[in-house]
């Protein structure tokens, strides 16, 4: 392995526009070893500025199983901290300071679009049922804090994110000066894809679970934003390691969901499965790992790979099953658990250049998954506004 010091070369945004007439080799291959603009700094702080006072909400209805079960305000930690994992989104409410509301699945068929995730399934309709009966049982819980979507005061929101459509039509077209824009849940499927041609329900913009160095090919279209759904900063991991008291000091190689091997072989450090049952457990595994390993070759988005660079791992990756290269770095590469055993054996004796690479990492997690996809709303949400 030759572990690559120097700095990547840069490719200017404007190259964006030239890059979909380029095969998707060589895109692939510039994802890993070219360096995107970074956001200038006047440019982020008058990003920052802009959101200071401004009201923003997250929302998703009780039909989605993902997330924080509960609306919140203020304290953001305990919140995210009854996630299961991922943890989402959770720097709209760490670092813009989000209301979270959960509300109730409503009547209109766009608020169901989520069903479409069912539709290759040998039994759809059951499986359809089976999940609407949950909803109901979520639904009756008097513990919840769970809502109507009539009762909340949408006007005073100058910028609104549902997952799905939780909002339906009726509501967003009667809030114009609101910014409605929305996530899809399942990345790929129906829905997605869908939203990818044009915005659904009177949303103005679909954020697209994206987090690529180049949007060049698919090129995106006027309402789509790349935006990831592990829309996290390095800030507010920092604010999550001092809540989580860890249960013993250890350093793993922890290896991701699905790339488990039955006999991974000896390695330099203790091997770590990740299974963290609650959201403080999975933290504790996070937070114990110098090397975090996706080595499975079925397709993968890539969104783990945020969470293990913003929770301080060196991420080590299979580039040919992640939809997402950009968080990939020349010289990592893996393929198989023994793989990744003999890169951290390399990577251990050579501390100097494996803080280099976890440095580098940090700065385009902190790039793709956090001043971008903010700096590119902002840009856009000032043409909104008209300022």
């Amino acid at each position: 392995m030759s572990i690559e010091q120097n700095p990547l070369p840069r490719l200017p945004s404007s190259w964006e526009r030239l890059g979909i007439l380029l095969p998707r080799g060589i895109l692939n291959h510039w994802e890993i070893y070219r360096q995107p603009d970074p956001v200038p700094e006047p440019v982020w702080r008058e990003t920052l500025d802009f959101w200071s006072g401004k009201k923003i909400a997250l929302v998703k209805q009780t039909a989605y199983q993902g997330l924080y079960p509960e609306s919140s305000s203020g304290a953001w930690l305990p919140t995210v901290l009854q996630s299961g994992y991922h943890l989402g989104p959770f720097s709209l409410l760490a670092d813009l300071g989000a209301d979270y509301w959960v509300v109730r699945q409503e009547k209109e068929p766009e608020t169901f679009l989520w069903r479409e995730k069912y539709f290759g399934q040998n039994d759809p309709d059951t499986v359809f049922r089976t999940r609407m009966e949950e909803v109901r049982q979520i639904e009756e819980d008097s513990r919840r804090k769970i809502h109507r979507v009539q009762d909340i005061d949408w006007g005073r929101y100058d910028w609104v994110i549902g997952i799905d459509i939780p909002v339906p039509e009726r509501i967003v077209r009667s809030h114009p000066k609101t910014l409605w824009t929305y996530l899809s849940a399942e990345a790929g499927g129906p829905f997605h894809k869908n939203s990818l041609v044009s915005p659904l329900a009177g949303y103005q913009f679909f954020l697209n679970q994206g987090f690529r160095r180049f949007r060049c090919r698919p090129r995106n279209r006027n309402h789509v934003l790349e935006f990831p759904f592990q829309f996290q900063s390095q800030n507010a991991w920092s604010r999550l390691r001092q809540a989580v008291t860890p249960t013993e000091s250890r350093r793993t190689i922890l290896v991701g969901a699905g790339s488990w091997e039955d006999d991974p072989g000896p390695a330099p450090l203790p091997w770590d499965r990740l299974c963290g049952s609650s959201t403080p457990d999975y933290l504790a595994q996070m937070f114990g790992a110098p090397f975090a390993v996706h080595t499975t070759a079925r397709p993968r988005w890539g969104n783990w790979a945020i969470e293990a660079i913003h929770s301080g791992s060196l991420f080590l990756g299979n580039a040919g099953s992640l939809a997402h290269l950009s968080l990939c770095l020349p010289g990592l590469d893996c393929r198989s658990l023994s793989h990744a055993a003999e890169l951290v054996t390399r990577l251990l004796e050579n501390p100097q250049a494996t803080q280099s690479l976890r440095s580098r990492q940090a700065a385009l997690a902190e790039h793709l998954a956090f001043r971008r996809p903010l700096a590119d709303l902002t840009r856009q949400a000032r043409l909104f506004f008209g300022r």
